[in-house]
């Protein structure tokens, strides 16, 4: 039998990826990151596994969804509670404990906060309070209504003297330093003496500047975290976006005025004076993404319709995607 040797099959078409621009705005966000060395002594990884990644993988466009109040702010203005009712709050539901047997009282066990309990049998105090106030839809409004209130009362005085919380009081303390300005020539230069809790004590003032405004707590506002991260992205050179969602247009007015600032090196925590670092240009400015949430990115949700509208934008100038580097505001 005579066998004939067939010829190999064609090799499938491979797509190369598209050149990357020469011309990249400098210090912008479409710089293309630089693919570390790994046998480098000076390589750093910016996140875990980023080198286990392909280069492409590695620059691919991140987009950051992030809700106000507790994620980049403490201040819950949709539910009407301070800086000091959300710290109480949050400590409420990452405290442990038993009900005492004879008085069916919360009483604390665990040591420290945390997300888990440290045995199964032990229950948060947000929990006990829970159950103890409940709030079904089974049950008359006005009884649901004042059940809801009680229990909103409870969670957020937990650290204070005489209630089940007050071990952990050092904690809320630790969390309000942490809130707080250190700086002590910004502080002399905007008059700081202690950081206020309960924004509603202390209104804005519309015969002072944005910067006094913004730094009439004697705290941060916005945390700290975020402008860091922000800061971080840009550095990088990563190319990333921002979506910002809140119930609240008052709560969102706050983070607005304070991003725009940031971006433009204004923000008086953030503008070089007064022993402060300066992030580089986030406005457009030098070639950069410009960041600042200006109006026409303020999206609301109409849930009637079923769609996103962008009722600051000019006619005929709102894509159906998001524009790359935009920072967007979505109102659930």
């Amino acid at each position: 039998l005579s066998r004939t040797a067939m010829p190999p099959k064609a090799a499938a078409p491979v797509e190369l990826p598209a050149p990357l621009p020469t011309d990249v705005p400098a210090g912008g966000l479409d710089v293309p990151i630089a693919a570390p060395t790994l046998n480098s002594e000076e390589a750093v990884e910016a996140f875990p596994g980023e080198f286990q990644l392909a280069p492409d993988e590695r620059n691919r466009w991140l987009v950051l969804h992030f809700a106000l109040p507790r994620t980049i702010m403490t201040a819950d203005m949709a539910e009407g509670r301070s800086t000091e009712a959300e710290l109480n709050d949050v400590l409420s539901g990452m405290a442990w404990g038993s009900i005492d047997a004879d008085t069916s009282e919360w009483v604390l066990e665990s040591e420290d906060p945390s997300l888990e309990p440290p045995h199964p049998s032990l229950i948060s105090y947000t929990e006990y309070v829970a159950r103890a106030y409940p709030s079904d839809d089974a049950m008359e409004e006005e009884a649901r209504a004042e059940n809801v209130s009680m229990a909103a009362q409870k969670r957020v005085a937990f650290t204070s003297p005489g209630e089940p919380g007050a071990k952990f009081r050092p904690m809320f303390d630790q969390m309000v330093k942490n809130l707080s300005h250190t700086n002590k020539a910004l502080m002399r230069a905007y008059d700081i003496k202690k950081p206020l809790l309960n924004e509603e004590a202390l209104p804005e003032d519309p015969a002072r500047s944005d910067a006094q405004n913004i730094m009439r707590f004697g705290r941060h506002q916005v945390l700290p975290s975020f402008w860091q991260l922000l800061v971080q992205l840009v550095k990088k050179g990563r190319r990333f976006s921002l979506v910002l969602h809140s119930f609240q247009e008052d709560q969102l007015a706050v983070v607005q005025r304070e991003l725009q600032l940031f971006c433009q090196g204004q923000h008086p925590a953030y503008d070089g004076k007064n022993k402060t670092q300066k992030p580089p240009p986030m406005s457009g400015d030098k070639g950069s993404r410009d960041l600042r949430l200006l109006d026409g990115c303020i999206g609301r949700v109409d849930r009637t319709a079923g769609r996103l509208e962008f009722a600051g934008r000019p006619a005929g100038d709102a894509p159906k995607t998001a524009r790359p580097g935009e920072v967007a505001f979505v109102a659930p």
